[in-house]
């Protein structure tokens, strides 16, 4: 399936909003499938997450070849930092083809209550696809 970058980190984040709920994989299937579907996604995380460092090596300010720090932070121009973060919603945009197979939709919205904490499962279930179907 094609999926953008951006998608994955919305997966990730529910996943993690699942797991400081306390919801454990011993009680909800859809708990462990989660954790398996997102482990699977941590090369493709990890993957993006390269590409954001090398856009902020890119778009930093520079002194000749050499890029500045200060107090070992990256420092910027107004005009670099526009044209990262530019570059940074073209990369959430990218789609890439990972082999996964969908998760019942269905299961996660039974598991948690609308006062969950997470609002309302109806309003989040475009973005979850096709993480889930």
């Amino acid at each position: 399936m094609k999926v953008s970058y951006k998608k994955i980190l919305i997966v990730q984040g529910v996943n993690d909003s699942v797991n400081k709920l306390g919801y454990s994989a011993e009680d909800y299937a859809v708990v462990s499938k989660l954790n398996r579907l997102v482990k699977k996604l941590v090369p493709f995380i990890e993957e993006m997450q390269e590409q954001v460092e090398d856009l902020r090596l890119d778009h930093c300010m520079k002194d000749g070849l050499k890029i500045v720090r200060e107090n070992g932070q990256l420092q910027w121009t107004a005009e670099g930092e526009k044209a990262f973060r530019k570059a940074y919603k073209q990369l959430l945009e990218t789609e890439i083809e990972v082999e996964l197979s969908a998760i019942k939709y269905s299961e996660l919205a039974e598991m948690l209550p609308k006062n969950s904490g997470l609002g309302e499962w109806d309003d989040v279930r475009d973005s979850l696809s096709p993480f889930f179907e």
